[in-house]
């Protein structure tokens, strides 16, 4: 099946493109601000997980380490997070 160049454009443009882009902005509203910053961290950690499974770049201690430094940051920030909602709704 053969489709013409402007659906393949039309599909990158309102998949690729605008469906990312709301999702993510819902997304971030619903984490906040803080947290959404540290999740998008997250994104290297992504990369280097796809780089192993589609091409076999076996990722270095160095970057192991900072994955999981990444991770715990993230974990931090939302316990934080909680706590402090926890702390102003007890007021």
């Amino acid at each position: 099946m053969s489709l013409p160049w402007w659906a393949a454009v039309g599909e990158l443009a309102v998949v690729a493109a605008a469906t990312a882009y709301l999702l993510g902005t819902i997304g971030a509203r619903r984490l906040g601000s803080t947290v959404a910053s540290f999740v998008g961290l997250t994104e290297v950690l992504f990369a280097v997980l796809i780089a192993w499974a589609l091409l076999g770049e076996l990722p270095t201690p160095v970057q192991l380490a900072g994955g999981v430094l990444i991770l715990a940051g993230v974990g931090a920030v939302r316990v934080g997070e909680l706590r402090a909602r926890t702390a102003a709704a007890a007021q």
